[in-house]
């Protein structure tokens, strides 16, 4: 099992989902992440500086390793059709991947 991560623009994720849309890649997971540059000019607020950071979205697989690489492809080639974008892709091992369900739903009732 592997994990895969792509970190992408939201500016490139109309393009990549709609590949994906059209692939393989089954189910992904997506979330809001910032990205900061300690080195890029801080911004000011009310007179005090802060890092400013990008807003990026984060697509998470959980797939076998023979579903890799063309879910890699995929991605890939919406960045070849859209001809521009900064996509970072990471890839884990995974041991085990477990889903866990509420214990509420899953436990025996009573009889009364």
């Amino acid at each position: 099992m592997q994990k895969i991560e792509i970190v992408l623009s939201e500016e490139c994720f109309v393009s990549v989902s709609e590949a994906l849309r059209r692939g393989t890649s089954g189910q992904f997971r997506a979330s809001g992440v910032t990205m900061y540059d300690p080195k890029a000019p801080p911004k000011m607020y009310r007179g005090a500086p802060y890092l400013a950071g990008r807003d990026l979205l984060k697509l998470e697989w959980i797939v076998h390793d023979r579903d890799v690489q063309p879910i890699i492809d995929e991605v890939q080639a919406a960045l070849d059709a859209l001809g521009e974008g900064n996509v970072e892709v990471v890839v884990y091992a995974v041991a085990e991947s477990l889903r866990l369900r509420p214990s509420v739903w899953t436990r025996p009732r009573g009889a009364g």
